[in-house]
């Protein structure tokens, strides 16, 4: 996610953020990696319907939805507080 936030840096996440709402674009989110299960931080680039598309802020060095896909809310942890 650089430059939004470095190599390092502490992330704080809130795990209640969606539990009425749902993750709208542009929202900084951790998540597990649909394929390890690791925790990503991503940003939602888009929304079609329940499912969200993720991408880094690193475009050239990203492990995202063009590497997995599109993921649902069950796979977001919370919303990023910075």
């Amino acid at each position: 996610m650089e430059p939004t936030i470095r190599a390092g840096q502490t992330v704080l996440v809130n795990r209640m953020s969606y539990w009425f709402g749902s993750p709208q674009k542009n929202d900084i989110i951790a998540l597990y990696d649909p394929r390890d299960g690791k925790i990503l931080i991503k940003r939602i680039t888009k929304k079609n319907g329940t499912r969200y598309f993720v991408e880094g802020d690193n475009k050239s060095a990203s492990t995202d939805s063009k590497v997995f896909g599109w993921i649902g809310k069950s796979a977001i942890i919370g919303k990023a507080i910075l």
